[in-house]
C-alpha cells in the first residue's frame, strides 16, 4: 500500500503539472517528505495526505482511491442479476453475490415451497452455516436433532453435521443463508 500511495500522489501531482517544491511551498511539509512518501520509503500521516490532496485539488477518498484493495471488494447485486444456483418444483436456491470463489462467505436466498425441502447436506470440517427464516416456518434437521424456526429466527452451526431444510408450512417460505468459507 505505501508504494501504492506514493505511485499515485506522484501521478496526480505531475498531471496537475505541479513539482514537489510547489506541493512542499502549498502544505508545508518538507520537500524530502514528499520525495520520500512518493519513492514509498515514508507513508506520511493522514494530516501529511489530507493536505496534498487539497493542494492537489481533490478530497482524501479520490486520493487513496486504487491504494486500498478493500474498495475493489465492494460488490452490489440488484434481483435482476442474481444468478439461480438451484432450482426444482420445492426449491428455488439464488446466489446474492457475484465471483463466489474469490468470497470468504457465500450469501444465498433460499425460497422453499409449502412442504418443500433441500438435499441432505455435510461439508468438510471447518464449514459454518447461519440460517436466518425470513418468511413462514422452517425446520432445519441437524444430525439427529429437529430444530423449528420462526420468522426473524435463526440458527448458526457447523456445516460438517448432516443437515436439510424443509418448509412445514403450506405457503412459501424464504430463508437467507450464509456459509463460510465459500461453497456452493
Amino acid at each position: 500500500m505505501l508504494k501504492n500511495l506514493g505511485q499515485r500522489i506522484r501521478t496526480l501531482r505531475k498531471a496537475k503539472g505541479l513539482t514537489l517544491v510547489e506541493i512542499s511551498d502549498k502544505t508545508g511539509v518538507a520537500q524530502a517528505t514528499l520525495s520520500r512518501i512518493e519513492t514509498g520509503t515514508m507513508i506520511g500521516t493522514v494530516e501529511c495526505h489530507e493536505k496534498v490532496a487539497e493542494a492537489l485539488g481533490i478530497g482524501l477518498a479520490e486520493l487513496y482511491s486504487g491504494v486500498d484493495k478493500r474498495y475493489e471488494q465492494i460488490a452490489r447485486q440488484d434481483k435482476e442479476s442474481r444468478k439461480v444456483t438451484h432450482h426444482t418444483k420445492d426449491v428455488h436456491v439464488e446466489l446474492l453475490t457475484q465471483e463466489s470463489s474469490k468470497k470468504k462467505i457465500t450469501p444465498l436466498l433460499l425460497t422453499l415451497q409449502g412442504g418443500g425441502k433441500t438435499e441432505k447436506e455435510s461439508y468438510e470440517r471447518g464449514v459454518e452455516k447461519f440460517v436466518w427464516a425470513l418468511d413462514g416456518n422452517i425446520k432445519i434437521r441437524l444430525d439427529q436433532d429437529e430444530i423449528a424456526l420462526k420468522p426473524q429466527e435463526s440458527l448458526y452451526f457447523d456445516a460438517s453435521l448432516p443437515h436439510q431444510i424443509s418448509n412445514e408450512g403450506q405457503k412459501p417460505s424464504k430463508v437467507f443463508i450464509a456459509v463460510s468459507p465459500s461453497k456452493i
